[in-house]
């Protein structure tokens, strides 16, 4: 068992932390705001990212902003500031790479390493352990510690060169995308023909039709209810729609995702018809107001002209013409 450091002790961070201490580790963390509930599950307060560095035997970083990533690493009381030679960090967040470089390179400087890394997933499936971990760069270091990294999740991956982590998170989302589309396409088609989207939900649920976006977002759309897509984020959701702002997983965060992969994948050549479809309907739906907290209102865009019940004699003559 290891001193962990975790730095940044947000949503993602403190399902994180969970894990870590639900496997045995001392897990000294720090965040600018209350750690109250980071110390009641066990874990043990740092005073700033230099203290974590100071204590700690390897120390994670998942943080919301370059600004922060800056803070972190170099500011007055970062990590930096430690003294650590030999210290290896590792990077969790998923914001700039030209920022995550730059701090590496200031980082390589002082004695530290910063291996790249991103998470495809959010807490629930950190705390459902089938969350993935994209690792690049110094690939001695990742060895050092990929024990600990799978004690956050099963599902933690060598990717390459530093920066291939990121790259690994633009194809997860690709997929990510594209899933919770056919989910909310497959439920649209569904739902006009007159079947229950419940009896299909079950039906289709862990047979060979299904994903784990089928499972997830594909339950949403059943109820027709969002917002407890996450029970932990609830509170914020208000405040943010009450401050005119949108929640981290609303459409209009996500299709601006989706863009910027889109600019990616036709920047490395190629073809992709589905990301095109997909990206004009993210973009769509934005425009639309619909998704307001996830990527699964889309199914709200495909049924926007209502749910008004279908003409059975009509759907069974369209099936019989077209099966």
């Amino acid at each position: 068992m290891k001193r962990v450091g975790l730095i940044g002790l947000g949503n993602l961070g403190s399902a994180i932390g969970a894990n870590l201490i639900g496997a045995g580790h001392e897990v000294i963390g720090y965040r600018r705001s209350s750690m109250k509930a980071f110390v009641a599950m066990g874990g043990v307060a740092g005073k700033s990212p230099k203290d974590v560095a100071e204590r700690a035997d390897v120390v994670l970083v998942c943080l919301p902003s370059v600004d922060a990533l800056h803070e972190v690493y170099s500011g007055p009381e970062g990590i930096l500031k430690s003294g650590r030679d030999g210290l290896d960090t590792f990077e969790l967040s998923t914001i700039s790479l030209k920022a995550k470089v730059e701090e590496c390179a200031l980082a390589n400087a002082h004695g530290v390493t910063m291996v790249d890394c991103t998470i495809s997933g959010n807490p629930t499936y950190i705390a459902a352990r089938n969350a993935a971990i994209f690792a690049g760069g110094d690939h001695d270091a990742f060895d050092r510690w990929v024990t600990v990294l799978r004690d956050i999740t099963d599902k933690v991956t060598w990717m390459g060169a530093f920066g291939t982590g990121r790259l690994a998170k633009f194809v997860a989302l690709y997929l990510v995308a594209t899933h919770t589309m056919a989910a909310a396409e497959a439920f649209q088609l569904a739902t006009r023909a007159g079947l229950d989207r419940g009896a299909m939900f079950e039906a289709i649920k862990g047979s060979n039709a299904t994903s784990a976006m089928f499972e997830s977002r594909g339950e949403l759309m059943v109820d027709r209810d969002y917002a407890g897509y996450d029970s932990g984020k609830r509170r914020q959701n208000k405040t943010r729609e009450e401050s005119g702002q949108l929640p981290n997983r609303g459409m209009a965060n996500r299709s601006k995702s989706v863009g910027k992969l889109s600019g990616l994948a036709h920047g490395l050549g190629g073809v992709y018809p589905i990301l095109d479809a997909m990206n004009k309907a993210y973009a769509d739906a934005t425009q639309s107001g619909a998704g307001v907290y996830d990527i699964a209102e889309v199914f709200e865009f495909f049924m926007a002209d209502g749910e008004a019940s279908p003409n059975m004699d009509a759907v069974m003559n369209l099936l019989d013409k077209f099966d």
